[in-house]
């Protein structure tokens, strides 16, 4: 039933493309943008866009002070619409603004940070994101695709539930919707991110296509830290102050883990 629904909604998600094949027209749906959306943004980055990130260093709210660098690597090509892309393995930069330990001043442990700038193609570009997800190396281990003897490996389980095929390709179906496609470094998918709540997503096919790499479209909050939670996560009071928190001594967050940042402005 599972490869049924698989093929049927691949049939789905190509039927446009072959209506128009004597066209002559370039109907890539990926990095296309959506029509009257994005399309006389002056922002480099536009706002909503997911970007899939790789932490380059740790964070220890008992060892990292404020003011030090945070650093992360994209992990999957990004499009941004205008035929233009963030390339995978351009780098994200920012710092901490605070770190406390549990039982100093605070009954949790916290440390807050923020992204301030994004390498985009030869220049850096000026960023404001909040964060959606975040979670363990394990997380990203368990959701990498695995070696396998046949060509893809099917039901894979992302970050934050839903299960895949990992086929170049192919469809990324949510229930029986198909959302978007798999390709060689990660999902991109079709959906609304902005409904004023950090967390909602509903399916929308006239979306900008957004890259999930390892994650569920559904994917939100922590996975794989245990009591970790997203106390703020840079929609509100101070945007683009991410607040993680934990009720033991330190919050630690791992070299390796993974994080969907939303951008909210880029650019002066």
């Amino acid at each position: 039933m599972k490869n049924n629904l698989r093929m049927l909604g691949f049939a789905l998600w190509m039927l446009p493309m072959c209506l128009h094949a004597g066209t002559g027209q370039n109907l890539n749906p990926t990095y296309q943008p959506a029509q009257g959306q994005n399309t006389r943004s002056a922002d480099p980055l536009p706002a909503s866009t997911i970007i899939p990130v790789r932490l380059n260093s740790t964070l220890r709210s008992d060892k990292t002070r404020s003011g030090a660098a945070v650093t992360a690597t994209v992990m999957q090509d990004v499009p941004l619409g205008r035929g233009e892309t963030l390339r995978r393995g351009s780098k994200v930069t920012g710092h901490v603004v605070d770190a406390i330990t549990s039982g100093k001043g605070s009954d949790e442990a916290r440390i807050t940070f923020q992204f301030d700038q994004v390498r985009l193609g030869n220049r850096t570009v000026p960023i404001t994101t909040n964060l959606r997800a975040v979670a363990s190396p394990h997380e990203v281990l368990e959701a990498s695709p695995q070696p396998s003897s046949s060509e893809a490996t099917d039901y894979e389980v992302e970050i934050g539930g839903d299960q895949i095929s990992y086929a170049e390709g192919g469809p990324v179906i949510v229930g029986s919707q198909v959302v978007g496609i798999y390709t060689s470094h990660g999902v991109l998918a079709n959906v609304d991110q902005d409904l004023g709540t950090p967390c909602s997503v509903t399916i929308d096919s006239n979306a900008q296509p957004q890259a999930f790499w390892l994650f569920s479209v559904n994917a939100c909050g922590s996975y794989g830290f245990g009591d970790l939670k997203i106390l703020q996560s840079g929609r509100t009071k101070t945007i683009g102050e991410v607040t993680l928190a934990s009720n033991r001594k330190a919050v630690k967050v791992d070299k390796g883990s993974a994080m969907l940042l939303r951008v909210v402005g880029s650019g002066a």
